[in-house]
């Protein structure tokens, strides 16, 4: 009787251990950030009341992504980290025509920092950090009061240019 138990939880630790998953490479490492290199065309534009008691959203795409000649294209190089405005579309030119950009920290940032051919310096907190194979790409634009407060804030969304 022994045996008869001793061979059927034998054969029940053979079963189980034929059922693990086979562990397969998962694929190349993408390094943040380095997914931001390229032109980029904006889809979506909203503006966050902060003011609010319940901080309220409102989707105002229609007036600067309303047709491709009206949207603003950006492109970021690699080589100086330099980016510059290819089609200024009708947005604000908050970022001017061009300049340098850079992450806040690395490797994990959480901010980019423009800063423009008229010497203004934009920091700005990312919506989403860009990976090598993604297609969408964000970062807000805050204004703040006198003390600091943050009252308004612009989402920016990008699509990648293929």
């Amino acid at each position: 009787m022994k045996n008869y138990i001793l061979s059927v939880i034998l054969a029940i630790a053979a079963l189980l251990s034929g059922c693990k998953p086979e562990i397969k490479e998962i694929g190349p490492e993408y390094a943040a950030g380095e997914g931001i290199y390229g032109s980029w065309i904006i889809s979506k534009v909203s503006q966050v009341d902060l003011n609010q008691p319940i901080p309220e959203t409102r989707d105002i795409s229609s007036f600067f992504a309303s047709d491709e000649s009206r949207k603003m294209i950006i492109r970021f190089d690699k080589e100086n980290n330099a980016y510059s405005i290819v089609q200024p579309g009708l947005l604000p030119r908050v970022l001017g025509t061009g300049g340098t950009w850079a992450y806040d920290v690395m490797p994990y940032p959480t901010a980019i920092s423009f800063y423009t051919s008229n010497g203004d310096t934009i920091s700005s907190p990312l919506a989403n950090m860009p990976r090598e194979n993604d297609v969408h790409f964000g970062f807000n634009i805050e204004r703040s009061d006198s003390c600091g407060e943050v009252y308004l804030r612009y989402v920016y969304s990008f699509n990648r240019v293929q």
